[in-house]
């Protein structure tokens, strides 16, 4: 009887703890809502104060994606250009950090700056190899490809972590429905996190971008949003993805570095 009751008191006991941390939870997580709202508000009135319109929308609380350093992987590099020329390649290093592959298909040119260009008559159905290019390597496909003819071009832009990189697409070139070319940006698939300080919050970027249009006179009546995104930048030896947020508005794209807080424009 007396196990009986223990049992009880420890099991109530148990709930009671469960009920406690609930509501702690529940209450930061209401302190949390309200601080956010509170700071959403106070983003606006400052925007507004310089009659600039900032959508709520546009306040974003999600931290922005760490910097990477890539390292080219010429492996990679080949597959990609077995994709479309098939697997029975020639590898040449023709020095300066290019390789090419050849095939009876045709050429693939790789540089150590990312930059390819594959050429030849890559496959039938350029709308089909292309969506399946997207696929595996994890590209949002875009809806209209190729005009009735087969024949035209389509860019599409890269992604990495899921977060889009700023300037750096691939275009395919089709025609009489062969795929003729695919150039771009190669991203290589090894990469390290940078360890760099705090980056830029979504809030602080944007408290940086109201001063900078405020000094270079640019002329900006309405922020429609906001959202992280990496900028591509490439040196003798370094492939480096630098988070940024990315200000749409009324006019152009703005760019806030998260590292530095440079302000750029496109």
């Amino acid at each position: 009887m007396e196990t009986y009751r223990l049992k009880n008191i420890i099991i109530l006991t148990l709930a009671l703890v469960n009920v406690f941390l609930l509501g702690t939870l529940g209450m930061r997580q209401a302190q949390k809502i309200t601080s956010q709202h509170q700071a959403t508000e106070e983003l606006v009135s400052l925007f507004a104060a310089e009659e600039v319109t900032l959508s709520e929308k546009a306040v974003s609380f999600s931290p922005p994606p760490s910097a990477l350093i890539m390292e080219r992987d010429t492996a990679a590099e080949k597959s990609m250009a077995a994709t479309f020329l098939g697997e029975d390649l020639t590898t040449a290093d023709e020095g300066g950090g290019i390789m090419t592959y050849t095939s009876g298909r045709g050429r693939a040119v790789f540089r150590a700056s990312g930059v390819f260009e594959i050429t030849g008559e890559l496959g039938k159905g350029p709308s089909i190899l292309g969506r399946q290019f997207c696929r595996n390597y994890g590209i949002d496909p875009p809806d209209q490809w190729f005009d009735a003819s087969g024949s035209g071009a389509v860019t599409v832009q890269q992604v990495c972590q899921g977060y889009p990189v700023e300037d750096c697409t691939i275009t395919f070139l089709a025609e009489n429905n062969v795929l003729r070319s695919v150039s771009g940006t190669f991203l290589p698939t090894n990469f390290t996190v940078s360890q760099d300080d705090t980056p830029l919050t979504a809030s602080t970027a944007l408290t940086i971008f109201l001063v900078a249009r405020r000094t270079s006179g640019a002329v900006v009546s309405t922020v429609n949003g906001l959202y992280p995104c990496y900028e591509f930048q490439n040196t003798a030896s370094t492939l480096t993805l630098t988070p940024s947020w990315c200000v749409t508005t009324d006019t152009v794209d703005y760019y806030i570095n998260c590292s530095t807080g440079e302000v750029t424009h496109r």
